[in-house]
């Protein structure tokens, strides 16, 4: 696995250059492998290129799926899953051990590069791949890494720039144009088809699993495999169509397009030999990289690896053509086994994350009352007027004063007044007295300029905070945005959303009492945390709690939403006090009212879940993501539409990025 600096740096292009790197080898960059696989069988092998490209692309972003959705680079579990661990190590191993002779055929590759370039004995080329491969596989994963980033791209343009120019050349068939012999073991342009991509996924597997790991996030990881496959399909086109000017020629050779070059220029052959060997190079560290996996972390590794590769250089002298048209073709039968079986994980890992966003996602059943019990069940005295999304409106009927707990948002303002005004009627009130601010969020107070339109001589209660809130210009500026994203997710209202007449009348905090006639009142708690104006009110002698966010939002009983967006500490000491008040009956923003049996849970259950996203966050923080590739995994595991039934995107990133910064400014640097 790549360290947190290796983390920080793959994204969906770092990938697709990895993937790549990966398979274009000597073999593939020369025009070996599409001659054999595909060029043999004449126009026949276009198809077999298309089949191939597809293959590529889709098995590629199931490598990805599986290893960034189980957190694992492990090859046998990518291919068997978790419940198969014996056959997993058994097929792991094995890859390993095949992967061992492509060293072999990089290391021959590179013994015939330079004996076809320069008539140097095969041993020096062999001996000079082993070498560079030796110093980027000591070096680990993130050397490969950023090694595969500056070579791959400019391998890739210069290796289709120079079949573009074979292809528009003036070269001419010197020879036969058809009949050409197709390896024994892939003896149709269908199975050849299959075999080129099954064998090379032995060497897709280790290296686009540790990739997807160290991805940004799955969504660059699984990408990044897709475009990786489209431009291996790409490059397989172009070579095999420049392969096709003059086809005897071409089957002659070990590395074809390094003799095209020759025919061009001197300069196209050195240009495109360099390009060759840096091929060779990639492709061989990036298998051996494969191999190397199954050797153990310890003292012993650095001397295996290099014996290793010495051994390797010892078989490279068989010779290159050999090798691909016997090794490549026998090891793809097998690759055919281990993409059934990877196949039918992808399968069943894409259940399973569906199955867990069902059952465990927080974004997942918004509202799910509790059984025989119903949240919208208020007593006598407590009315619903809330309209639309946002948090709860409630009118409470006191002896003597009429009171509405929040407003609600700015959008639906209309339909508000309008329930408010029908409560009251019923009631047998004329007026609203009083209005309790929980806090100076927009889904909260964003219709209440428009309530004192209606109802101008209501007194506002609120904290001393949410008063210098509603006087700052740039809190009422992200009221009014944050109030237009609602606006156009909720409705189809163009209606200019209002950003004054905010105010607070009466200023109260801990211990204040707000007396509304007989001997009823509301008992006033400071609770911050999800923000510094964040106040509770417990209505006496019911004991009935208005809870605010900074203990939670509920969603059914297991599942709660946090909001630290101020303070972690604050908002767990908030849980506490409220605890230890010992409410009869809560009732939840953004909920209703909860079932008395559950007072004391609701209070566990915040505080648990917000040791878990405390943790969440720190957990990738300490793998080197930065604070854009945090707000990517949060949104990931958090997020769904689902969520935005009830929650307007935007929203949902403006607290997310507050709560994120927050936890690894406090834990990690402070």
């Amino acid at each position: 696995m790549g360290n947190s600096k290796t983390i920080k740096k793959l994204t969906f292009f770092n990938i697709a250059a990895l993937y790549v790197g990966t398979i274009m080898g000597a073999g593939f960059a020369s025009g070996r492998e599409g001659w054999q696989f595909f060029g043999v069988f004449g126009l026949k092998g276009y198809a077999g290129i298309a089949i191939a490209t597809v293959l590529f692309a889709v098995l590629g972003m199931m490598i990805c799926y599986i290893a960034s959705s189980k957190g694992t680079d492990d090859v046998g579990t990518i291919i068997m899953g978790e419940k198969h661990p014996v056959i997993g190590k058994i097929f792991a191993a094995s890859i390993s051990l095949m992967l061992y002779p492509v060293i072999v055929s990089m290391s021959a590759a590179g013994g015939s590069f330079l004996h076809q370039q320069f008539g140097i004995h095969r041993s020096i080329g062999a001996a000079i791949i082993i070498f560079l491969v030796i110093i980027t596989i000591i070096g680990d994963f993130e050397r490969v890494s950023k090694v595969f980033k500056k070579i791959v791209p400019v391998l890739f343009v210069i290796d289709v720039a120079l079949c573009a120019i074979v292809s528009f050349s003036n070269i001419e068939q010197s020879g036969a144009t058809s009949g050409f012999q197709a390896s024994d073991m892939a003896p149709t342009w269908l199975l050849a088809s299959f075999i080129f991509v099954s064998y090379n996924i032995i060497a897709m597997i280790p290296m686009l699993g540790t990739s997807a790991i160290n991805a940004k996030s799955r969504k660059h990881a699984v990408i990044g495999a897709g475009l990786g496959g489209t431009l291996l399909g790409i490059l397989t086109l172009v070579l095999v169509t420049a392969l096709r000017k003059d086809m005897a020629f071409t089957d002659s050779m070990d590395l074809p397009m390094l003799a095209y070059s020759a025919r061009l220029s001197k300069i196209a052959n050195i240009l495109f030999g360099g390009v060759l060997f840096a091929a060779i190079y990639s492709a061989a560290t990036s298998v051996f990289y494969g191999f190397t996996v199954i050797i153990p972390d310890g003292p012993k590794k650095k001397p295996i690896i290099i014996a290793a590769t010495l051994v390797g250089f010892l078989g490279s002298l068989t010779g290159f053509k050999v090798i691909v048209s016997f090794l490549y073709p026998f090891e793809g039968y097998i690759g055919l086994v281990l993409i059934t079986c990877m196949i039918i994980t992808f399968i069943n890992t894409y259940k399973d994350n569906r199955q867990k966003k069902v059952k465990h996602n927080y974004a997942s059943d918004i509202y799910v009352d509790f059984p025989d019990h119903s949240r919208f069940d208020y007593p006598d005295n407590i009315t619903r007027v809330t309209a639309g999304h946002g948090g709860e409106s409630l009118l409470i009927t006191g002896p003597e004063k009429t009171v509405l707990y929040d407003c609600g948002m700015a959008y639906c303002h209309e339909r508000l007044i309008e329930n408010l005004e029908d409560a009251l009627k019923r009631k047998g009130r004329d007026k609203l007295d009083y209005i309790l601010i929980s806090h100076t969020h927009y889904d909260h107070i964003g219709a209440l300029p428009y309530i004192l339109e209606k109802y101008p001589d209501t007194i506002v209660y609120g904290a001393a905070k949410a008063k210098s809130v509603f006087q700052s210009d740039g809190a009422r500026r992200t009221m009014k945005r944050l109030g237009e994203a609602a606006r156009d997710n909720f409705s189809d209202s163009k209606e200019d959303i209002k950003a004054d007449g905010f105010r607070i009348d009466r200023i109260v905090g801990d211990g204040d009492r707000i007396d509304i006639g007989g001997n009823q009142f509301f008992q006033v708690l400071e609770t911050k945390g999800h923000t510094d104006c964040s106040l509770t009110y417990v209505l006496e002698p019911d004991s009935i709690m208005f809870a605010c966010e900074s203990t939670g939002v509920l969603r059914n009983a297991k599942v709660m939403h946090t909001a630290f967006l101020k303070s972690y500490s604050e908002t767990l000491a908030s849980a506490k006090k409220c605890l230890d008040y010992g409410p009869r009956q809560i009732i939840g923003p953004h909920y209703g009212l909860i079932p008395e049996y559950f007072s004391k849970e609701y209070f566990d259950l915040y505080i648990k879940v917000a040791e878990e996203e405390k943790n969440f966050i720190l957990y990738w923080h300490d793998r080197g993501l930065e604070f854009d590739e945090l707000m990517e995994k949060f949104e990931e595991k958090y997020w769904s539409a689902t969520r935005g039934r009830a929650q307007p995107k935007a929203a949902f990133l403006e607290n997310a990025k507050y709560s994120v910064k927050h936890i690894v400014e406090v834990f990690r640097n402070a």
